[in-house]
């Protein structure tokens, strides 16, 4: 890995690390107030216009609460690791159904060994370059539901362990596991049960969270490393440029500043776009991995 040091001035690497705990603060109300407004909106308003609406918000910000906890794994949400594991945990990670230091473990590796044979995100990409009807074959899996299926299925497997045990040793693992899932879960479909809106929970938090949200955390996967162009930090991941209106749905909180994550594990993600305009003014500027707009990206990794 490239050390920040022979790439940035000390006094960059220093600017990077400022820190703000309150823009984080700031970005989980942002996300959970969404939420909350994409259920607002259809139980106001209950029409296919409406439902399409809320489908996209809240799916979209559920992906903005894994890429918030990616921060929580790395230790960026608060100086405060208690506050910052807190965060990640209970209002990121739990209502996901995923759990931070595992999710931690897994991911520094994929940071040691990006696109190797030990990086745990390889199977990924591998596929690619894929044809056309196989990468809709794959949104389909996605906009359907089925892939989300599968992964919940497999988790809620994994949850109750191998076979070997009695039904109480499996039960005890199975909720030592999840017990963060079921609390928030409970909170959730309690608070929609107050309000009489009960049947807003599989609607509008289980729909979007099998659909939309697997349909954009697969694309972004696949913009992020699929079809790079090397083996070596500057080529192995890649930025994307794109407009405002397109970062809110696949790249929340600058997510598509991928390379510059790599470089910098240690910048948080507000601050991000500010690394990206340190490396443009570098002359190794042009080795680097960045691509204009997810369409473009597309191009590469369909044949």
């Amino acid at each position: 890995m490239i050390s920040p040091n022979t790439l940035l001035s000390e006094k960059e690497i220093i600017e990077l690390k400022q820190s703000s705990d309150w823009k984080n603060y700031l970005a989980i109300f942002n996300i959970w107030f969404q939420i909350a407004l994409g259920f607002l909106i259809y139980a106001l308003w209950s029409n296919i216009f409406t439902l399409l609406i809320s489908l996209l918000i809240i799916g979209t910000r559920q992906f903005a609460l894994v890429i918030l906890m990616h921060d929580g794994a790395h230790n960026l949400i608060s100086k405060n690791k208690k506050i910052n594991n807190f965060i990640s945990q209970w209002l990121c990670a739990y209502p996901m159904m995923t759990e931070t230091n595992t999710y931690r473990t897994y991911h520094l590796k994929h940071h040691k060994h990006t696109e190797t044979n030990l990086d745990p995100d390889k199977n990924l990409t591998i596929p690619f370059p894929v044809s056309k009807t196989s990468l809709a074959r794959k949104i389909f899996r996605d906009l359907s539901g089925i892939a989300g299926l599968r992964r919940y299925a497999g988790y809620f497997t994994s949850a109750w362990g191998n076979s070997s045990g009695s039904f109480f040793s499996h039960l005890n693992h199975f909720f030592s596991k999840l017990y963060g899932f079921f609390i928030c879960h409970i909170i959730i479909f309690s608070t929609l049960f107050f309000l009489n809106l009960p049947w807003l929970y599989l609607l509008l938090w289980w729909l979007p969270k099998l659909t939309i949200f697997s349909l954009f955390y697969r694309l972004r996967n696949i913009a992020e490393h699929a079809c790079t162009s090397g083996g070596d930090d500057f080529s192995h991941t890649r930025t994307t440029l794109s407009p405002k209106l397109i970062r809110y749905f696949i790249a929340p909180l600058n997510v598509n500043y991928h390379l510059e994550h790599h470089l910098f594990m240690f910048c948080p993600w507000y601050n991000l776009p500010k690394a990206h305009m340190m490396l443009r003014k570098k002359d190794f500027y042009k080795e680097l991995e960045i691509e204009d707009g997810y369409f473009n990206v597309f191009k590469k990794v369909i044949v």
